[in-house]
């Protein structure tokens, strides 16, 4: 059975899954999937209207897929889920991700004891009032180091500098450190600005 087919426009594609996405599809579904982001759309819809099932080994393909197109400042989304389908990429944090529903513009990760989140958009007060909490209920879970990856964010607001601020306490209160990866020329001045340079451990 064919797990998945690609229809390009322009410079997006449409992926459409169909059957039981479990270990054994992810296997089959790796290397079309690579070739598909190595071709770098601007955007990346994935159709899973005939999708019956999905597992956690598919779930991170798409997760990784997803991140990619956030680090390149594309549009990735997930549509046509079931009921079944979308429950499922609720229970995983990855609800964000499924066209029509609510939740915060963010995804996150760890990884050998990292935090790391991976934050997208222009950081204005308005969509950082939208994500404060989620970050917030995230950072507050975690025991250790966590990063904040803002390759995606060309923009940074005094609100955004605050959330980082904050970020910064309750990680140190809980026994981590807190920094910033990957930050553009445009968002590292504004953090220079502010005093806060060494919250800056990398940039792009």
């Amino acid at each position: 059975m064919e797990f998945m087919q690609a229809k390009r426009d322009g410079s997006g594609v449409v992926l459409t899954f169909a059957g039981r996405l479990d270990t054994i599809a992810s296997q089959e579904l790796k290397l079309p999937l690579r070739a598909e982001l190595d071709r770098q759309p601007t955007n990346l819809t994935c159709n899973f209207h005939d999708v019956t099932y999905i597992g956690s080994a598919v779930l991170r393909l798409i997760f990784e897929a997803a991140r990619e197109l956030q680090r390149r400042n594309g549009l990735f989304r997930v549509t046509h889920c079931s009921p079944e389908i979308r429950r499922v990429f609720s229970l995983t944090g990855m609800d964000h991700l499924v066209d029509g529903a609510p939740g915060p513009q963010f995804t996150h990760e760890t990884k050998d004891g990292t935090l790391r989140i991976f934050l997208q958009g222009r950081m204005d007060a308005v969509h950082v009032g939208e994500i404060r909490d989620a970050v917030r209920k995230v950072i507050t879970a975690h025991r250790g180091p966590i990063r904040f990856d803002i390759t995606a964010v060309p923009y940074a607001a005094s609100a955004f500098v605050h959330l980082c601020i904050d970020a910064s306490k309750i990680t140190k209160a809980n026994g981590g450190n807190f920094g910033l990866e990957r930050v553009c020329p445009e968002v590292s001045h504004v953090f220079r600005l502010a005093g806060l340079q060494s919250l800056l451990l990398s940039s792009v």
